[in-house]
């Protein structure tokens, strides 16, 4: 699987590895859906709308540096954590919301999905086409999100005897 781990960005500022040291970022649905509930309890999705939230944390040895940042209008969030399509076919259609610095990578499932292998990928527009592979039950493709994102800015901490500053911060797709 030949990937490159991306820095973390917030409107194309690179926040330095040493600023961010260890990071985590989770994804959550949020959005206008809700299960109903016919007569005898089957269920129904009812659905208008879905967008992501995201939640960063990170601990480094300096502060971000996110202070110039105006936090009122929407960021663009260039994400660290990969998200991943899978795909019975080997041609794939990615989110066109994605990062152009941080090119997708794919694996195979192979072995009656006890293995997954490394695969080719290549990418033109929005579709990627990964290398068939013998045997492949189905194909993942990973790229990493680049979310429009409205947020209060981090919440940042200082660990005075351990000289570790962290943050967190917590943002909704527009």
């Amino acid at each position: 699987m030949a990937r490159k781990q991306p820095d973390l960005t917030i409107n194309g500022l690179v926040l330095p590895a040493h600023a961010v040291g260890k990071i985590m970022q989770e994804y959550a649905p949020i959005g206008g859906f809700s299960t109903m509930r016919l007569g005898a309890g089957t269920g129904i999705r009812q659905t208008r709308w879905r967008k992501l939230a995201t939640t960063l944390s990170a601990s480094g040895l300096i502060p971000p540096g996110t202070a110039a940042i105006n936090w009122d209008l929407p960021v663009v969030l260039g994400c660290v954590e990969p998200r991943s399509i899978q795909s019975v076919s080997p041609v794939i259609t990615l989110p066109a919301a994605r990062r152009s610095d941080a090119a997708p990578y794919a694996l195979a499932v192979v072995d009656d999905g006890r293995k997954l292998r490394a695969t080719p990928v290549s990418v033109a527009g929005d579709v990627a086409t990964l290398d068939v592979i013998a045997g492949a039950s189905a194909y993942l493709v990973y790229y990493y999100p680049l979310l429009t994102v409205l947020t209060d800015g981090p919440t940042e901490r200082f660990d005075a005897q351990e000289c570790i500053s962290g943050w967190d911060l917590q943002a909704e797709e527009v």
